[in-house]
């Protein structure tokens, strides 16, 4: 487990490394006026401190209780469905609008997936996407596909 934790630490210090190179040739801006270098220097500033901080646990010889564990043929099944669910909901967002998308994305995972009760899923859908709408559409002005409700 420490080779293997030492050599994805190192794969993304050279990442983060890499992305703070290309992103240091954009403009940084300022806090209250972000340029287009902003989040991926914050971004990736943070990945290197996190990745060092991996690096020094696995140099350190920090070692888990116990192995990763195996995932079962129905942890599969919920991998493939849910890699499935959120291919459609990129390829149904412009028809259908992101309200509603994202609503169905909702029921989907909520339903299928992980199976729930019909009143929660129906209420965590409902408010997801009115708070993710409100957030993004609202507060931060992105335009939204609006799909056939025409929101």
């Amino acid at each position: 487990m420490k080779r293997a934790d030492v050599t994805i630490a190192l794969i993304l210090t050279g990442m983060a490394a890499f992305i703070l190179l290309e992103a240091g040739k954009l403009s940084f801006g300022s806090m209250r006026v972000p340029r287009t270098a902003f989040f991926p220097i914050i971004l990736a500033t943070l990945l290197l401190i996190l990745s060092l901080i991996l690096l020094g646990q696995a140099l350190r010889g920090a070692r888990t209780v116990r192995g990763p564990d195996r995932i079962e043929a129905e942890g599969w099944y919920r991998i493939g469905a849910t890699l499935v669910t959120l291919v459609g909901f990129a390829l149904v967002l412009e028809r259908l609008g992101f309200l509603l998308s994202t609503f169905l994305l909702m029921v989907l995972l909520l339903r299928a997936i992980e199976p729930q009760a019909w009143p929660k899923v129906i209420a965590v859908a409902l408010v997801t996407s009115l708070v993710v709408y409100a957030i993004f559409g609202w507060l931060l002005g992105i335009p939204l596909p609006a799909g056939v409700l025409g929101i």
